[in-house]
């Protein structure tokens, strides 16, 4: 198929793209102005464009996809008053322009991210916070093109991920770097239950939804997850890691900071898991594996 995936440059986007290639397909990339590409970009067709959505239009009638998969997004836990544009304009000005495009194009199937994080307190839509009611508010425009326009929608609500390659400052990387230097790290109780899930497999799932979402009915919408094998506790994943880095350990002094305002103790798990679909990198396996490539890429200077 024909394959447009927006969010190409970022930490997941990286993975799906080749994971997509390898399997045949035709790839092309929706890029910042000011992003970086890297060899995982290589020959696919790639359109630059601006951060609140101009001159997607334009790239999808270009490259007319079979299918779009959406991974573009920003950020932010905690926001500041700053923040509400930049969360705004990524996160729905952009991704309406997605839908309009697409509309306007004819390509009428859309794989796009959610996140776990819209369902605070198991419920089924409550926002933990702004950048979660953002992806909503997505997800509700996309209701009106679903019905305006006959698009097939897959939704795939998306958990903590880690792998290679990812700089991004969440939890699993401040651990690692905690346990690079040797500081003693301020944290809370650490009884937080989450689902860590290795970025293949997720682009796995991806590459999966988007084989899926070209069968459905017309004007179609299914929501579904991508768990690890078990969640744990933000404790028994720095145990875990103690024990891959024996020689270097974390040290944690558990309640010394508060829990978040909205804190989540306990992942949304109602939908059902992306049909044929597991996780099959251990979390054992993937945090070794992680370990290693930083071990090994801080002793050449990576």
């Amino acid at each position: 198929m024909k394959i447009l995936v927006t969010g190409a440059t970022g930490f997941l986007g990286s993975h799906v793209v080749p994971t997509l290639r390898k399997q045949g397909h035709d790839v092309g990339c929706i890029a910042r102005t000011d992003s970086a590409l890297s060899r995982s970009h290589e020959g696919c067709s790639v359109w630059r464009v601006e951060d609140n959505g101009q001159g997607l239009h334009a790239a999808v009638r270009a490259f007319r996809p079979d299918v779009v998969v959406h991974l573009a997004a920003h950020y932010v836990r905690d926001h500041r008053e700053e923040d509400i544009s930049s969360l705004i304009k990524a996160n729905v000005e952009f991704g309406t322009h997605l839908l309009d495009a697409m509309g306007q194009a004819g390509c009428d199937a859309l794989v796009y991210a959610g996140t776990a994080w819209q369902h605070y307190r198991d419920q089924g839509y409550c926002p933990v916070n702004l950048y979660a009611a953002t992806k909503q508010a997505f997800a509700t425009i996309a209701e009106y093109y679903r019905d305006a326009e006959g698009l097939r929608l897959l939704e795939l609500h998306l958990y903590d991920s880690y792998g290679p390659d990812d700089r991004r400052p969440k939890l699993f990387n401040r651990l690692l770097a905690a346990a690079a230097t040797g500081e003693e790290l301020p944290m809370s109780q650490g009884t937080q239950r989450l689902h860590l899930v290795h970025v293949d497999d997720v682009s796995r799932g991806v590459a999966m939804a988007c084989e899926q979402v070209v069968s459905f009915e017309p004007g179609e919408r299914r929501v579904y997850r991508l768990p690890s094998e078990r969640a744990v506790t933000v404790r028994e994943l720095v145990d875990m890691l103690n024990v891959a880095n024996a020689s270097r350990p974390i040290t944690v002094r558990w309640g010394a900071r508060p829990f978040h305002r909205r804190e989540v103790f306990q992942p949304w798990e109602r939908a059902p898991v992306l049909p044929f679909w597991k996780a099959e990198v251990s979390l054992e396996t993937g945090l070794e594996a992680v370990r290693h490539l930083r071990a090994v890429g801080s002793r050449i200077g990576g």
